[in-house]
């Protein structure tokens, strides 16, 4: 017997949660309900796809196997579930952004996007490109805002709008534009902007500082107690990152590096036009 979609959905929040009763909480059901779905999936597949006791909850391989599964049919489902909108701009739509954009275009954009687009709903999931990779691969996120370059796997579709240059930049006390050993103050690892950096500079890990930031505002900060020095993307810049650190210098010629910003979605996705014009509403953002 054909599974259902419900029952699928009970298994993938049980391997998520790895626990009966919080997994039948964030479906909202019962844990009766639940577990009796569970149960049911197993019956319509003939196979035993989780072992459980008292305490702890155990996926055989089989039922590790068709969790997989069940994360790609959900996200076809979804794909289905969007294709079927009849005008794209009078419809919901989930847009995915990295934290070293989100702050410095969201405003802009999202204004830009109420204009001329009034009876598009719009929400916003703020997150690293690695995870927003897996949350497109889901579909639990209809298009992403992003920066390049960024090595994309086989599913995904980019679409590049316009380059951001990133400047070099320290504090007025530091009279030498060259990066000291352990000098280099960088956004913790799982930031693309940290990449960014390091592809477009001849620097070696030996000029990475010990220190590593969780966001800009925070490397900017550290900036300005002349713990080291760092580099920022010109969106910040303008956005007026730096107002209230007048002792901090930019040296606009320091360097050649700079990210492509842009979006990405899933290949052969049906609102790829429309993606593509509300990408193009960055450029004014």
């Amino acid at each position: 017997m054909t599974p259902s979609l419900k029952n699928l959905q009970y298994l993938v929040a049980l391997k998520k949660t790895n626990h009966f009763s919080k997994a039948a909480n964030d479906c909202f059901v019962s844990a009766s309900t639940f577990s009796a779905g569970i149960s049911k999936l197993e019956s319509d597949l003939g196979v035993l796809l989780v072992e459980r006791d008292n305490k702890n909850v155990h996926f055989t391989a089989t039922g590790s196997r068709v969790v997989k599964q069940a994360l790609l049919v959900m996200a076809e489902i979804n794909v289905l579930l969007s294709t079927a909108k009849l005008d794209f701009f009078d419809s919901e739509v989930t847009i995915g952004v990295i934290p070293t954009i989100s702050t410095y275009i969201l405003p802009n954009f999202l204004s830009n996007l109420s204009k001329l687009y009034p009876k598009l709903k719009v929400s916003f999931k703020e997150d690293t490109s690695e995870n927003l990779l897996m949350q497109l691969e889901q579909a639990k996120i209809d298009f992403a805002i992003f920066a390049f370059p960024y090595e994309l796997p086989n599913f995904i579709e980019s679409f590049q709008v316009f380059s951001d240059p990133i400047y070099f930049i320290q504090h007025k006390k530091r009279k030498s534009k060259v990066i000291d050993n352990g000098s280099l103050l960088m956004l913790e690892q799982g930031h693309c902007l940290r990449s960014h950096i390091l592809q477009n500079n001849k620097i070696s890990n030996q000029h990475i500082s010990g220190f590593s930031c969780t966001s800009i505002p925070t490397l900017v900060a550290m900036v300005d107690t002349d713990i080291g020095v760092s580099f920022l993307p010109k969106m910040a810049i303008d956005f007026g990152i730096l107002k209230h650190y007048p002792n901090i210098s930019i040296d606009m010629n320091s360097t050649k590096a700079k990210r492509d910003i842009g979006v990405i979605y899933r290949k052969n996705n049906q609102q790829e036009e429309g993606i593509k014009k509300l990408a193009g509403l960055l450029i004014n953002s």
